[in-house]
């Protein structure tokens, strides 16, 4: 359970919202006012904010809204909000309450007067911290799940993500040192990839350049940038390891069952070999590569 409440000067047309019909709404409950509009409800208020000129902010505006895993009865949506008002000090004062349900999670928003009859306008220090404290105990009361409760099973479940990824990087990294390794040409490394299990995806960029390749884990559908994985899983590091990219329209349509259409090339024109290696953004000399690594142009 969760609410959010403020202090405002109040207005007809913060009352008419809540009574919208096309909200869904409907009216759950209200305390001395006979008012059928914003304009009526709001001058019961003001005539009794008149005993307290000195208050500017002189009404709250409350959204208590309830678990969304359980469907509320109205005198539950009751009950919880009567009990609300009592908690924040505001069952005697003015007030109505309207249900919303327009969205997945049916919210209750409430317009109070903050001045009572004897002109005393309730301290609103603290009010949302007050009004989310008092969701917690009714949560708790009447064994609803509580905003902390929320907060820590998302924790949870993010920890627990977090954990699932890490495995998963490191059995591409594993796969990714051993397939380098054993593999002569960009093609072959995403055939050995695709034999442990790995997706290897390349990117091509508007100039129909490669600049990087993904690896999904096909178990679990997971896809991952190369660096996202490890520093050195990209291809500045499989040139460094000998791994060549020469020719690699032709390795990429060798094993095109494996990669399936590039659809970010548009058009594909890879028939000149992408080893300019400059223009990869591989930092790389040609003369190096050429020497070191036998990847002649």
């Amino acid at each position: 359970m969760v609410s959010k409440a403020k202090a405002v000067g109040g207005s007809a047309a913060g009352i008419d919202y809540i009574m919208k019909e096309e909200k869904q709404s409907y009216e759950l409950c209200r305390n001395d006012i006979i008012g059928e509009n914003g304009t009526e409800i709001l001058a019961e208020f003001r005539e009794t904010q008149a005993l307290n000129s000195n208050c500017k902010n002189n009404t709250f505006s409350i959204v208590l809204s309830p678990a969304n895993d359980k469907i509320h009865t109205q005198q539950e949506l009751r009950e919880f909000t009567q009990q609300h008002l009592k908690n924040l000090g505001l069952e005697n004062n003015q007030y109505i309450a309207y249900v919303h349900q327009n969205t997945n999670a049916p919210h209750v928003h409430i317009i109070a007067n903050r001045i009572d009859y004897n002109g005393k306008a309730l301290d609103d220090s603290y009010i949302g911290y007050k009004a989310q404290n008092s969701a917690e105990n009714i949560a708790k009361e009447n064994g609803l799940t509580t905003a902390k409760e929320i907060r820590q099973e998302k924790k949870m479940e993010k920890d627990f993500e977090k954990i699932i990824h890490k495995d998963i990087k490191n059995e591409i990294n594993k796969a990714h040192n051993f397939s380098v390794k054993k593999s002569k040409t960009f093609g072959d490394y995403i055939q050995k990839m695709h034999d442990k299990g790995f997706k290897i995806e390349p990117v091509i960029n508007k100039a129909d350049k490669l600049q990087g390749f993904k690896i999904t884990d096909k178990m679990s559908g997971l896809t991952f940038k190369a660096s996202e994985i490890n520093k050195n899983c990209g291809i500045k590091t499989m040139l460094e390891k000998g791994v060549s990219f020469k020719g690699l329209d032709l390795q990429l349509n060798a094993v095109k069952p494996i990669v399936g259409e590039l659809k970010s090339i548009n058009p594909i024109t890879l028939s000149n070999p992408i080893l300019k290696v400059t223009e990869i953004g591989i930092k790389l000399t040609i003369k190096g590569l050429e020497k070191g690594m036998g990847i002649g142009m």
